[in-house]
């Protein structure tokens, strides 16, 4: 439910403003937005979604007198009569002055404006949704990921997401003792549908089975909504790997990442809940710059993601159970978070041109050709690992980062 906070200079009559306010929120409704009126202390319910509406001009210090009782940026709705754009124009300015963040939604007539506000709102369920929820790391991050170490408490303060330290042992102990019949059925599933099986045999279809019990015992008990697992640790323990527990746990709606990389696996977090799209963590391969494109490669990817899959190996170890997938869709996005509060955006929208089949590459591979510059992987990158979603997203990406980043 959308909360609105309208305010009107009282040099205008109550029954102008109501009228106005009335016409208003019907506009709102009609684009299939539930909308109340505040009423009550916004201190109760500080999660609530919250705009400013501004109904006429002189409402500049009502405006400003509201600050303190809003979380986040400031949304102002502004309309075409009554000096209402003025007003909110000069809201705005003083916000961010103030180094707080906002924008102008415009309520016109146009389809534009309507689509606007719901893409506004959505920015707004986002943050919203993210609020609170646990990322499990468990097992340190991959010594290779040095440039993939967030700070733990500035990525709870922008992103209202806190990061859970599990150990490894804690999986390898859980591995150990899980039951076979715990994992029975996935395993059935996961040979069945499969286009064929090239090395993993049954005992290594048995073990992939043990740890996708395994993390998600732990995600039960720790009540995470997403995970990134130090996988080597299973490698060499246990002689497998975790790629087909990842690609389910996915599958089943919880984000769940590799090498312990806390930026990779919060973009997958980010994208998926902002868009409902499921990603893809991939590592950036090859650039082909007379194509503008990249080759991505990993051994796991979610199988609601691809049009077939093969069971294979885990490519560098040639332990366990990986899959290699076909590409579905052909458009996608493809982005990564980086710096030390995870505010820094790479994005692009980009098309699937061709799947690759080397033997010597993480087992599934897709030549992605890009709107921005592939020289962004040869001279600034913010990492490794990059997240591709089905689907064209990168301007409302790009529209939370100006909001909230």
């Amino acid at each position: 439910m959308l909360r609105i906070v309208p305010l009107a200079s009282p040099l205008n009559s109550p029954e102008s403003v109501a009228a106005l306010t009335g016409r208003l929120l019907d506009r709102i409704r009609g684009l299939g937005i539930p909308v109340e009126i505040e009423s009550g202390d916004p201190e109760a319910d500080p999660g609530a979604l919250r705009m400013l509406l501004i109904l006429t001009g002189g409402t500049e210090g009502l405006a400003l007198s509201q600050l303190s009782r809003l979380r986040g940026p400031v949304v102002l709705l502004a309309h075409p009569t009554h000096n209402s754009f003025p007003a909110a124009l000069e809201i705005l300015a003083r916000v961010r002055q103030m180094n707080r963040r906002g924008k102008i939604v415009f309520l016109g007539d146009v389809p534009e404006d309507g689509a606007e506000l719901q893409r506004t709102l959505a920015l707004m369920k986002t943050r919203q949704a993210l609020d609170g929820v646990r990322l499990g790391r468990i097992g340190v991050p991959s010594e290779w990921l040095v440039a993939s170490l967030p700070d733990e408490k500035e990525v709870e303060e922008r992103w209202g997401i806190r990061i859970v330290d599990v150990g490894s042992d804690e999986l390898l102990e859980r591995v150990k003792g899980a039951r076979p019949g715990d994992s029975a059925d996935v395993v059935q599933e996961w040979k069945g549908l499969a286009r064929g099986c090239v090395e993993p045999n049954d005992t290594d279809l048995a073990a992939a089975g043990r740890v996708y019990t395994a993390l998600k015992e732990i995600g039960r008990e720790h009540a995470l909504g997403g995970c990134t697992v130090r996988c080597f640790d299973l490698v060499t323990s246990l002689a497998t790997t975790g790629c087909m527990a990842l690609s389910q746990l996915i599958d089943d709606g919880q984000m769940a990442g590799c090498e312990g990389d806390v930026p990779a696996t919060l973009t997958m977090m980010w994208m998926h809940a902002l868009t409902g799209a499921v990603p893809f963590m991939a590592n950036p391969q090859q650039v082909v710059a007379e194509r503008n494109a990249v080759w991505l490669a990993h051994c796991t990817i979610a199988r609601r993601l691809v049009s077939g899959y093969t069971l294979r190996s885990h490519f560098e170890s040639g332990l366990g159970v990986a899959i290699q997938g076909a590409s579905r869709e052909k458009d996608v996005t493809l982005a990564r978070l980086g710096g030390p509060g995870l505010t820094e955006l790479f994005v692009s929208d980009g098309r699937i041109l061709e799947d690759g089949k080397s033997e010597e590459r993480c087992r599934t591979q897709y030549l992605v050709e890009l709107a921005r510059p592939v020289s962004y992987f040869l001279e600034k990158p913010l990492g490794n690992h990059h997240v591709l979603v089905p689907g064209q997203f990168a301007p409302l990406l790009a529209e939370y980062r100006d909001l909230y980043l």
